[in-house]
């Protein structure tokens, strides 16, 4: 039962810890649904879109886990650095996932 006890702790740590780059990512999974073995999407963030800015700009920033361990910066912030973008029109996100044990979340932004 201990055996058993410490398997579900270490589990639920190593889920809890992936942050951005877990399953749905930063993406609703109502969005966009969680595969079974590999999961790659691709949504809208739920901002609303600025129609007085034109998305002739485009950054991206990626952040890749393996099992526990995530690394990168996936922030709006680094999107708009990429992209040398000062106003943002909309943002998308794209989720890869491969149970658990491989993800990349990348934060898509469009702007000016």
């Amino acid at each position: 039962m201990k055996k058993l006890m410490f398997i579900a702790a270490v589990a639920a740590l190593g889920i809890g810890m992936t942050g951005c780059v877990g399953a749905g990512g930063p993406c609703t999974t109502s969005a966009l649904g969680i595969g079974g073995i590999i999961d790659e999407n691709r949504a809208p963030a739920s901002f609303n879109i600025d129609n007085s800015v034109k998305p002739v700009k485009c950054g991206k920033a990626s952040s890749k886990g393996i099992v526990i361990y995530t690394t990168g910066d996936s922030s709006i912030k680094a999107a708009m650095d990429d992209g040398k973008i000062t106003k943002v029109h909309h943002i998308d996100y794209e989720v890869f996932n491969i149970l658990n044990l491989f993800s990349k979340a990348t934060t898509i932004v469009y702007g000016e």
